[in-house]
């Protein structure tokens, strides 16, 4: 089966109060809890605006009904630093909730995560997140099929183009089908403006890359593999 990786930034938010036993509960409650149960006196909390409905930089968009079900996929998740898959987490995802942004309207997952304060880089990560030397956190999750705003389609099949006006609209991509949050990254400004995705096949390394599925980005055609993209003539 066909799925596809996807990394999406968000602003970390300003939040400075100390954790709250409703906070504890929800880490103590976690699948996989800490093995040995936390207090606030344990923990540095934080919270991230991390995805929203509105069409993102790379023409996708979370349907505004998938939002609960994203922030429940989300708690648990680890954050990484940089997306370094080479080092261990240093944060959980956990609880939070969805805002609406009485500005824009757009609809966002919030959620919080904990560190905690025993840790020997503790203070580094606290000092960088408050200073805003990381000010992003970045959340890398799968789905099976993008479809397209204008026909329903999979738009790596069909004809329409991300980003290209049809009858005055401009054609995006749902995430429909998510199959799950890998993982999240506390990023530097700017590090990660999530302008793409990447196609990844379960069984990529033993495929011809004629056996790979196609889609198309920005009017040209890519065969996929894992973190490349293999542009091919139509």
């Amino acid at each position: 089966m066909d799925w596809i990786y996807r990394e999406l930034s968000g602003l970390l938010e300003s939040m400075q109060a100390p954790a709250t036993d409703d906070d504890v509960r929800l880490i103590n409650s976690l699948m996989n809890p800490p093995l040995l149960p936390v207090t606030a006196r344990d923990i540095y909390v934080r919270r991230c605006r991390l995805a929203g409905d509105a069409v993102d930089a790379g023409f996708g968009r979370f349907r505004t009904e998938e939002l609960p079900s994203l922030l429940s996929m989300v708690q648990g998740a680890p954050a990484l630093i940089g997306h370094r898959k080479d080092t261990l987490g240093v944060a959980r995802f956990f609880g939070g909730d969805i805002q609406i942004d009485e500005r824009t309207g757009i609809s966002y997952i919030v959620p919080k995560f904990y560190w905690m304060r025993l840790h020997s880089s503790s203070e580094d990560l606290k000092v960088n997140i408050d200073g805003g030397i990381y000010n992003e956190a970045s959340l890398g999750f799968t789905f099976r099929r993008p479809t397209c705003s204008v026909c329903e389609e999979d738009i790596r099949r069909c004809e329409h183009v991300p980003g290209r006006e049809y009858d005055g609209e401009c054609c995006f991509f749902f995430y429909d089908e998510i199959i799950k949050v890998t993982e999240g990254s506390l990023v530097y400004r700017g590090a990660q403006p999530g302008t793409g995705f990447m196609l990844a096949h379960s069984e990529a390394n033993d495929v011809e890359q004629t056996g790979l599925p196609r889609f198309k980005w920005q009017g040209i055609w890519y065969r996929g593999f894992p973190e490349k993209l293999i542009p091919m003539e139509v």
